[in-house]
């Protein structure tokens, strides 16, 4: 890029811009690609429906999950590109990002072992979204909580109870999931 070299003071203000206009279409990319797939998946399912292959109520089941699934990809891809932007940003601006990415390796694994619960309630998120638990709009008993579900994010599931009372659980505090909304018509 040696145009931007005959910037001269204005070399580095113009490499930072550039990442972000690459980073702002990098997030547009991610999105569309993650809406298309799930828009896939969503037509896939409703063919699957409407054939009879699938049980009564499967295509509603499938959209719901796409919609878990989807809205878990795109924030997971929006902090990826916040995280590497920042360490690009960084390293323009003169910061040894070697000796960043090390000491954020260690405390990393620090937070890591203190933050055991958090850790456990991510991992739980994850396997419960990838493992068609429970998806937004199931009628769900998490033991302490019964309602349905309007969010499940990687570390907390939104249900709202029949008195209007909206509970945040911790998906690593889920030990039993009772869905009233699996195998039935929505």
């Amino acid at each position: 890029m040696l145009w931007l070299e005959s910037l001269g003071v204005w070399e580095t203000p113009a490499r930072i811009g550039l990442i972000l206009a690459l980073a702002v279409i990098a997030r547009i990319v991610l999105a569309f690609s993650i809406r298309k797939t799930t828009r896939a998946i969503l037509e896939g399912a409703r063919s699957v429906s409407k054939n009879g292959k699938g049980s009564k109520g499967n295509g509603e089941r499938v959209a719901q999950r796409g919609k878990t699934i989807s809205a878990v990809l795109d924030n997971f891809a929006t902090w990826t590109l916040v995280i590497t932007v920042i360490v690009m940003i960084l390293s323009e601006l003169g910061v040894d990002v070697g000796a960043l990415i090390a000491v954020s390796t260690i405390v990393g694994a620090a937070v890591g072992f203190g933050a055991q619960t958090l850790v456990k309630d991510v991992i739980s998120g994850i396997f419960m979204v990838f493992e068609d638990q429970f998806g937004v709009g199931d009628e769900v008993n998490l033991g302490t909580v019964v309602g349905k579900v309007e969010r499940v994010r990687l570390r907390v599931t939104e249900v709202r109870d029949q008195d209007g009372m909206l509970w945040f659980v911790r998906n690593g505090e889920i030990i039993n999931v009772g869905n009233g909304s699996h195998g039935k018509s929505l």
